[in-house]
Parts: C-alpha cells; structure tokens; sequence
C-alpha cells in the first residue's frame, strides 16, 4: 500500500450541496477502489494564479489518502471526466506505507496540540492575574472622581 496526496481545483461558483457532492464523490472513489482516505482539507475559494477554464478562482481542496496505484488511476480518470474539477495533481508520499504508524503519529501529533493549547492557556491564566495585581493597587478613574469633589 502506497501513500498518495491529491490536490485539486474545484469550479468556485457551484453550489455548497454539488460540492458537498464532489467532496462525497472524490472519496468514495478512493474508499470503493480499497484506499482508506487519511485526510480531507478543503482550503477554501481563492484566487488562481492563471486563468483555467476562464474561471480567476477556485476552490481549493487537499487529500491524502492510502491505496494502491490502480485506484490512484481511477481517481484521476474521474477527475479528468468532471467538469467541475479545474485541475488536479497527485504525488505520491510514500512507497511503503502502515497504516498503524500513521495512526500512532496522528495521536502524537494531537497529544502535542493538546500539550501546547494547555500551556498556552496556563500561561495566559498566569498573564491575566498578573495584569490584574498589577491594576488592583492603582486608582480606578471612578474613585478618582470621587476624591475631586
């Protein structure tokens, strides 16, 4: 099993239910052809480096995914049919690939966002009473005004 990444061009002025339909229709060609799709990233609509089928924008969209390289053909032979895919590239990532590792290396990679989103909020608690120990000893502007009359 090989480790593949697919990048491509969606026609902007569809609709959110035909994308949702293409979304819908690129993974199960994957998942109907034996590959298991890892990630989906759609980037959102942004503007073409060159004009493609006179459209200046496109809405951009990332997959990787795991399969074999017939399935990688059936893909692409679908996308070429689909007048609603612009342009599409695929690389492949890995000539060898297990499952099981990237499964490992996702969880690491999500126990370090939550280690990192913890210590970012400690350090922002941390902030914050400080700021606020800082302010209690001064006068607010209301008493202040108090003191004047």
């Amino acid at each position: 099993m090989r480790k593949y990444e697919t990048f491509f061009i969606v026609d902007p002025d569809l609709s959110d239910e035909t994308n949702s339909a293409v979304d819908t229709k690129v993974q199960s060609i994957v998942t109907s052809n034996g590959g298991e799709v890892l990630t989906y990233n759609p980037w959102g609509k942004r503007k073409l480096a060159y004009p493609i089928k006179k459209h200046t924008r496109g809405l951009y969209v990332l997959m990787e995914y795991s399969g074999g390289p017939d399935m990688v053909a059936e893909l692409e032979r679908n996308m070429r049919i689909d007048e609603r895919v612009l342009k599409f590239i695929t690389v492949k990532l890995e000539d060898r690939f297990d499952p099981e590792k990237e499964k490992e290396r996702r969880d690491a990679a999500a126990a370090f966002k939550e280690e990192e989103a913890a210590k970012t909020a400690a350090a922002e608690e941390v902030e914050g009473e400080e700021a606020s120990a800082e302010s209690g000893g001064e006068d607010s502007p209301e008493e202040g005004a108090d003191n004047e009359e």
